[in-house]
């Protein structure tokens, strides 16, 4: 008597579920990975809006405190552009579309550093530039924060 050749109906059940647990774990992987890099791309972006304010302030001439020419980004104060509740920093825009995806906030803070160098005194200010967003307004804030220093320019 000849066998039959083939596969039982449990063992093909068998099959179809393995592939669909598989199927389902690689999708569930999949959306962890594109979250992340999102994530990452969000985080580049505050990265160079921070870093676009620092330029701002090391670059913006003159700046000479002794002769009361201080640029409006050095004023000492803190400055914020935008609020947790009306974001209006741009920190991520859709390549494709040109949408802002994600918005942010900025604050900058300027201070003024108390030192001298051979009992003259410095003129030197610190800067903090802190930008935070939201990412797919979820309560967790992302922040980055980015510090630098000035001195007079003569």
């Amino acid at each position: 008597m000849a066998r039959r050749a083939g596969f039982t109906l449990a063992e093909v059940m068998v099959a179809v579920g393995l592939l669909g647990i598989t199927a389902a774990v690689s999708v569930v992987a999949l959306n962890h990975m594109n979250n992340r890099a999102f994530l990452s791309r969000c985080q580049t972006g505050a990265s160079t809006v921070a870093q676009n304010q620092i330029d701002l302030i090391l670059s913006n001439q003159p700046f000479n405190p002794q002769k009361s020419q201080v640029p409006p980004e050095l004023a000492l104060a803190t400055v914020s552009t935008g609020s947790s509740t009306n974001p209006t920093v741009p920190i991520y825009t859709d390549p494709r579309t040109g949408i802002v995806a994600v918005r942010g906030w900025m604050t900058s803070e300027v201070a003024q550093v108390t030192t001298s160098q051979g009992g003259v005194p410095l003129n030197v200010f610190r800067a903090t530039v802190t930008v935070k967003y939201r990412f797919r307004k979820l309560d967790k804030e992302y922040t980055v924060v980015m510090n630098t220093m000035r001195c007079s320019d003569i």
